[in-house]
């Protein structure tokens, strides 16, 4: 697959060198479109309350996907198989303001597999507010398309990846839309390999053991998406969207573990060839319908219905040597497993807009899933084991909000209610429940100067839910000597936020950005490691680990004021204190982090078809009860070209060009604790490209017999 994409780049390229001279011809007509985007003193970022919104018609030139638009916009970090909001635990997707349900390593496949050409805004949601689900801190991106006249037509793409293994990303896009009715189609498919390397010590209380484990992981994973939107007349439009991932990964892994007494003697030496297979399939259908009274009174309604399933097989042999000798001692471990979850959600949204201009929002939200964890494990030194595990959710929601626009200022006030209920069944007989509600509370305040600049303070606060892996009892065995288990009894853990954010205008082309945080985190969910130190085996259960309280200081500088050059700084410092609710962990602990980005975008032309740029990250140290996480830095670059009437885009880049390992030490009791230092992030070249095809439709207007008297009547 490598191979071909790399011939069709290389075709593509000659054939727009040789439309050059035809282009040239047609320059003072393209021209005056091109420099239209150009040149039009559009701002590139527009302030709003808790968000921001992005003029994506600027930077969409020579992007190949959708992923790649994103990585130009302010404040938004991705890298090949990852995106985040800068200052936020998680990020979530909406398209044109309907959010996509789906799971979190997925969302960077999806994103892949839309095209850039399209989308003419992105909107950043750093505070959700009210109106969104209680889950986490959270951003949400809003990708905002165009729709234009009647058209039929889509789009081509291929990125080709060679890290240490060869990967290989296609996508193909279709659009229709005519009258009434709109409707797309677009399908991704991932093929390739990855190779990573995991290297840990546990250092018990009489010994010392040492594990080297190398990874290939194999991909073949593919997405489809489908919608239809039918406009019913002017102001209703009826929807209809699915899509289904389909996930077939191989994990082969080669690893080693060396025993060693007190004395630095090497006692036992064991070989761990192992094999883990996953297979994944998540579907979503979703309807929708709006209803526009008119621009103040608007209602939609949506419901889906999801699915979503992971299986996975694991086997692992673990021969073991005295030396260079072969002991007669064998461990095996067979391990079936499977999550399978199934749900229906609905939403009910409705705005108006009430006398003396007060904006109101509300609605209502139900979420009703089911999980099935089935298990059957074979060991060698214990007995067959099948576990079943039934895990119910239930979340109903209601929320208000009000904002008014008053001189200079918005106000915006409003919470959200929510009730869960959650219901837990084992095969063993331990059944559980628990039925809990909350209200979240939500307060924003910004207010606008003349020459552009922004000042905005928010209160926001919400609930962290564990994951169904997370809740999931059943022990896996990553080796011999290692396990991972869940816990069914494990809390959601609360917390709430103040921030003051402001966006100062220092001179034309140069922004000062300022985020100042307080953060309050009760029962966080992390993971804690027991080591026993006689057996020599170390088990790491997720738990209610610790409380945390956080003060946080980020700072940004967007500078815009050459042609040819736009420039994203940002660096973040923090302090943390936390607080640990394990007996596994240190009582305390202070700890300070920071976080620096270099976000450079050069432009080649007037036109803006040829750029490149190069991005640098680095995180601090991060401390905490229940170990330390050493620094860590990235480098990448890349050069993006927008050919044939930006019909044509092209991409060369570089990732990892400098990166580091992930280092650090993870505790344990009795003073006992483990070192690990892997490599994630291997240097990798990727070629890119994309075609845009199509055409508007043109309806020939048709005379009618009757057309005298129409005119007269």
């Amino acid at each position: 697959m490598g191979k071909h994409t790399i011939i069709i780049f290389m075709s593509l390229l000659v054939l727009s060198t040789e439309a050059l001279a035809q282009e040239t011809k047609d320059k003072q007509v393209s021209d005056s479109v091109d420099l239209q985007e150009v040149l039009v003193s559009e701002k590139l970022i527009t302030r709003k309350p808790g968000r921001y919104i992005v003029d994506a018609v600027q930077l969409r030139k020579g992007k190949t996907n959708l992923l790649d638009l994103l990585s130009n916009i302010p404040g938004i970090i991705t890298t090949n198989d990852n995106i985040q909001i800068q200052g936020r635990d998680g990020v979530r997707v909406m398209f044109n303001g309907r959010m996509k349900k789906l799971p979190a390593d997925e969302l960077v496949n999806m994103l892949k597999a839309q095209r850039a050409s399209n989308v003419v805004k992105v909107e950043v949601i750093t505070s959700p507010g009210a109106k969104y689900d209680a889950g986490g801190d959270y951003g949400i991106l809003n990708i905002i398309t165009e729709r234009g006249n009647d058209y039929v037509g889509g789009e081509i793409g291929d990125d080709v990846t060679y890290g240490k293994k060869w990967k290989n990303d296609s996508r193909l896009n279709l659009n229709y839309k005519q009258g009434r009715v709109t409707a797309s189609l677009n399908a991704g498919w991932t093929y390739g390999e990855d190779a990573f390397t995991e290297r840990n010590t546990c250092y018990f209380t009489d010994m010392t053991r040492v594990s080297h484990s190398d990874l290939r992981w194999h991909d073949n994973n593919y997405n489809l998406t489908g919608s239809i939107d039918i406009m019913l007349d002017s102001l209703s439009t009826l929807g209809v969207e699915a899509y289904y991932f389909d996930n077939h990964r191989r994990y082969p892994t080669l690893g080693f573990e060396e025993t060693y007494s007190p004395a630095g003697e090497m006692t036992l030496h064991s070989l761990s060839p192992s094999l883990q297979l996953r297979d994944g399939s998540n579907a979503d259908v979703s309807f929708y319908i709006d209803r526009n009274w008119n621009e103040d009174h608007k209602l939609s309604f949506m419901m889906d219905l999801f699915r979503f399933k992971n299986d996975k097989d694991y086997d692992f042999n673990s021969y073991y040597y005295k030396g260079s000798t072969p002991i007669d001692s064998t461990d095996y471990v067979s391990n079936n497993a499977g999550a399978h979850l199934k749900g229906l959600s609905f939403t009910l949204d409705y705005s108006a807009m009430l006398p003396w201009k007060i904006n109101l929002e509300a609605g209502l939200k139900a979420s009703l899933t089911e999980t099935d964890n089935l298990s059957h494990y074979e060991l060698s030194s214990l007995p067959t084991q099948d576990d079943d595990f039934t895990y119910t959710e239930n979340i109903y929601a209601g929320y208000l909000t009000l904002s008014k626009a008053l001189g200079s200022f918005d106000f915006v006030l409003g919470g959200r209610y929510e009730y869960t209920h959650t219901k837990s069944e084992s095969k063993d007989g331990t059944n559980s429940t628990d039925n809990y509600g909350r209200f979240f509370p939500y307060i924003h305040v910004m207010y606008k100067t003349k020459n552009g600049s922004s000042f905005d303070l928010g209160f926001n606060s919400s609930i962290k839910r564990p994951g169904i892996q997370v809740v999931n009892p059943f022990r896996t065995y990553v080796s011999a000597n290692s396990i991972a288990q869940g816990n069914p009894t494990i809390k959601p853990n609360p917390w709430f936020n103040i921030r003051l954010t402001s966006n100062i205008v220092l001179c034309e082309g140069l922004e000062l950005g300022n985020e100042i945080t307080f953060a309050r985190e009760f029962d966080d969910i992390a993971q804690v490691t027991e080591m026993d130190g006689v057996n020599g085996i170390s088990i790491t259960q997720w738990q209610n680990a610790h409380d945390l309280t956080w003060y946080g200081l980020d700072l940004s500088l967007y500078y815009y004021g050459l042609s040819w050059l736009r420039a994203y700084l940002l660096g973040d410092i923090g302090y943390q204190e936390t607080s640990a609710n394990s007996r596994y962990s240190l009582p305390r602990e202070y700890g300070v982090s920071t976080f620096a980005m270099a976000d450079l975008r050069f432009f080649f032309d007037k036109r803006h078809t040829f750029t490149g740029y190069l991005t640098a990250t680095y995180t601090g140290r991060d401390k905490t009860v229940n170990g330390t996480l050493e620094d860590r830095f990235a480098m990448n670059c890349g050069l993006n070209c927008s050919l044939l009437k930006n019909k044509l885009n092209l991409k060369l880049c570089a990732d990892n060009i400098l990166a580091s390992d992930v280092r650090g030490v993870s505790l344990s009791n009795d003073g006992m604790y483990m070192r690990f230092r892997n490599s994630y992030s291997p240097l990798s070249i990727t070629f890119g490209l994309s075609y845009t095809f199509g055409k508007d439709i043109r309806v020939k207007q048709k005379n009618h017999s009757n057309n005298d008297i129409r005119r007269r009547f």
